[in-house]
């Protein structure tokens, strides 16, 4: 066969493509891949033309390594020693010769069966064995740091903050409050509070809520001021915009801002005096905010709450703040029935909340509850986001652009929603559409649906049907929130773009100040720079989202692990040719039932229907179906649990 070029992508089942400039993507097969790994250049011989699928071909030699660390388990050997690398789509072991085994920065060997960092060096032609060097050891799989050290290096999160950041840090005052009262609102004979988890360090929204004299409500939502610390093109700044976001696991963060600010200097706590950006509105016992300013403030809280207090006290509970919490609790679920009837659509998935003891391993695991301090907060948080995009939105015009950073959710495509509908159908839900799908739409449906045994599984469909919320210049509004125009500004501690969105909110207030005419060339070049932080943003987001479900993956299988052979009752969440996967009902966690467990028939998996049939019973699984499982095996490091059913 002939003989082409290109570059491998590995697919996680250990098969891959081998993507050529020109023309049809190559399949390779398992057996055909030499020890190649996911990046590598490599060239390949097609074997065999396939009609109206990819060429099939082999890896024959490989022409540059993809430069990549690579986690795994050191086995040590007479030779050196090989790794056996933690990503499932590596297959075969690396082998490290003696000379490769220590670097003068590591300085010690590695012992056998500690997790290590590698390098590969080179690919052997003869054996297509592959060498590499050790250039970090991560340290024993038992301990407790192990598990959050693999994820951050499988992400590409960085842990420690780079030494600049911390000279930077040591330079940062704290604020002349008489200088500041110069041109800030003083908000502290107001009484506010932080309400947030148990477990909170940085507390960066603070609220407050009086009833003026008119009646109506004056709703204080006051943000911690990061941008008056952290200011533009500075070593901290670069580090957070590199980072994007906080990521959090269970009961460690990787912060996007150092302690010093986002658990000292711009954490909001009680009885001290704190600098803040505060949206503060006047609101109608209809909900609908009438005034609105946006101002620099310094506030004092007088409690910091967690979300168990203000629960109780929405309860009945006595407090000096009782009757304020109350107010809270009243305007908020009027918040929320303005937002419902607009069409908000509110998704009740559950997650899984996990607790972990000293040593990391985690001890129980259940369904999260959304209580009703959650939502008051949530619905505050929403208010005030959707005033600040509103705000900009309206004053940017044609002639006096103002570009700005939105929360953008477009609604969901045709195809989406028709397969969405089509399988409602098949449960029995007929659902007309007008000629345009909106939000609530999904709002009713969900309301239909409320008191169904498949609720659980058709909010997760329909929440799959939905696109995903990401950053942009260009306002196109909020699909699920039915907002026209939504930002990120409530958490300028551990989102980025919170903090640029505090930046242009300042910049535009001091440009109305002196009065200047429009700024036409400068809007195109602020516009060019928004992007490409949208973008960056967007990304640091998902990767984010990917490491604390890698993590809670991982604790989810060491928890399960201890609890095979026992059996419990679960939902089927999926359905694949290869079996079906089944979330267990008391712990959220999902496992594979293989259709060879199916022994009692043989199973045709319809991908139409979402269904695997019994050829001889008629017997039919599918989505939604409760069944009852008892656990098989459980693999920690390959993150995956084996079901049969019973």
């Amino acid at each position: 066969g002939k003989v082409i070029e290109g570059t491998l992508s590995v697919h996680a089942k250990g098969f891959g493509f081998v993507l050529v400039k020109k023309g049809t993507d190559i399949f390779i097969p398992l057996e055909h891949m030499l020890n190649a790994m996911d990046g590598d250049y490599v060239s390949v011989e097609i074997v065999k033309k396939v009609p109206k699928k990819n060429p099939e071909g082999r890896i024959v030699k490989i022409l540059t390594l993809q430069n990549k660390e690579i986690i795994g388990v050191f086995k040590s050997s007479k030779e050196g020693g090989s790794v056996i690398p933690s990503d499932e789509r590596y297959n075969n072991p690396i082998i490290i010769p003696k000379d490769s085994l220590s670097s003068p920065k590591i300085g010690r060997k590695p012992k056998n069966g500690e997790f290590v960092v590698i390098m590969r060096t080179g690919w052997n032609e003869n054996d297509h064995t592959v060498t590499g060097k050790i250039i970090d050891i991560l340290g024993k799989p038992e301990s407790k740091e192990m598990d959050l050290l693999l994820v951050a290096r499988n992400n590409d999160l960085t842990i420690p903050f780079p030494t600049q950041v911390n000279k930077a840090l040591t330079g940062l005052p704290e604020f002349d409050l008489q200088k500041e009262l110069k041109s800030r609102e003083d908000f502290r004979s107001v009484p506010c509070f932080t309400i947030d988890p148990e477990s909170a360090k940085d507390f960066d929204d603070a609220i407050s809520l009086v009833q003026l004299d008119n009646g109506r409500f004056e709703l204080g939502v006051h943000i911690a001021d990061v941008s008056h610390y952290v200011r533009e093109g500075s070593a901290i700044d670069k580090e957070a915009y590199e980072r994007g976001t906080s990521v959090y696991f269970v009961n460690n963060v990787i912060p996007m801002l150092p302690e010093r600010l986002s658990n000292d200097l711009c954490s909001l706590k009680p009885n001290t005096d704190r600098l803040a950006f505060s949206v503060i509105m006047e609101i109608d016992s209809r909900g609908i905010v009438q005034k609105y300013r946006i101002r620099e403030t310094v506030i004092r809280s007088a409690v910091r709450f967690t979300y168990e207090e203000v629960e109780a006290i929405i309860k009945g509970k006595k407090h000096s703040h009782a009757k304020t919490i109350h107010l809270m609790q009243m305007l908020s679920l009027i918040l929320r029935r303005s937002r419902e009837e607009m069409g908000s659509i509110d998704f009740d998935i559950s997650e899984a909340a996990i607790s972990l003891d000293e040593q990391g391993v985690p001890y129980s695991i259940r369904p999260r509850e959304r209580i009703e301090s959650n939502r008051l907060v949530e619905e505050f948080m929403l208010v005030a986001n959707r005033i600040v995009a509103s705000h900009i939105a309206k004053k940017s015009t044609k002639r006096n652009p103002k570009p700005f950073v939105y929360r953008v959710h477009e609604k969901p495509d045709k195809e989406s929603i028709q397969s969405f509908l089509d399988l409602l159908e098949r449960l029995g839900l007929k659902y007309q559409l007008d000629k345009e799908v909106k939000s609530d739409d999904y709002r009713k449906i969900l309301d239909i649906i409320e008191n169904l045994d498949y609720k659980y599984f058709i909010e997760k469909v329909a929440l799959r049907s939905m696109t995903k919320a990401y950053y942009s210049t260009k306002n196109e509004g909020h699909f699920g929130l039915a907002f026209d125009a939504y930002t990120h500004f409530t958490s300028p501690i551990r989102r980025y773009p919170d903090l640029v969105v505090h930046r242009l909110l300042k910049y535009y207030a001091s440009k109305e100040k002196d009065k200047k005419g429009a700024m036409k060339g400068e809007a195109a070049t602020l516009s060019k720079k928004l992007d490409s932080i949208c973008t960056h943003c967007s990304e640091r987001e998902i990767r984010a989202t990917q490491a604390e479900r890698e993590f809670i993956k991982i604790k989810s299988m060491e928890f399960l692990s201890s609890k095979v052979g026992e059996t419990y009752g679960g939902i089927i969440s999926g359905m694949a040719s290869f079996g079906m996967f089944v979330e267990l009902s008391h712990y959220v966690i999902e496992g594979l039932v293989h259709v060879s467990e199916l022994k009692d028939d043989h199973y045709d998996f319809d991908k139409e229907e979402f269904t695997l049939t019994g050829r001889k019973t008629g017997k039919v699984y599918r989505m939604g179906d409760s069944v009852t499982i008892k656990i098989k095996s459980v693999s920690k490091e390959e993150k995956r649990a084996d079901f049969l059913l019973v």
